[in-house]
């Protein structure tokens, strides 16, 4: 159908580490998670994941349920420019490894429910931390 709306489909781990989750900074589009879009012949999801979250951190996790959806549109200067993503945010658990950022992103910090407010940037990705420490 015409009317019917073309976006890709990415994925998001939010990382548990003794009551702490990564959050990457990526320095075009600011706040985000380890993950991806899911690519072309990838049926594995779950595999698909775990291997954005290597690539972008080098850490191995253990992914666990959905819990959150939301919306995100690459701005103009990004690499993505006008791509539009469904996301889909997995309460996930470190399983081992230290954090080695792809050139993705160009910072990281660790935020638990008392600093999460730090990261405010007022859009969708803070809403989905949010209510992943909402819980």
């Amino acid at each position: 159908m015409a009317d019917d709306k073309l976006f890709y489909v990415g994925q998001k781990a939010f990382i548990n580490k003794s009551g702490s989750v990564p959050v990457l900074n990526d320095p075009n589009s600011k706040l985000d998670f380890p993950g991806g879009k899911i690519q072309i012949g990838e049926n594995d999801f779950e595999e698909s994941l775990r291997r954005e979250v290597r690539e972008e951190t080098g850490l191995e996790i253990k992914i666990g349920d959905p819990f959150v959806t939301w919306y995100f549109e690459f701005k103009s200067g990004h690499r993505n420019a006008g791509k539009q993503v469904f996301l889909v945010g997995y309460r996930c658990e470190f399983v081992s490894g230290e954090v080695k950022l792809s050139n993705e992103h160009d910072s990281f910090q660790w935020v638990d429910k008392a600093t999460y407010d730090d990261v405010d940037d007022r859009g969708g990705h803070f809403k989905a931390l949010e209510k992943y420490f909402s819980k």
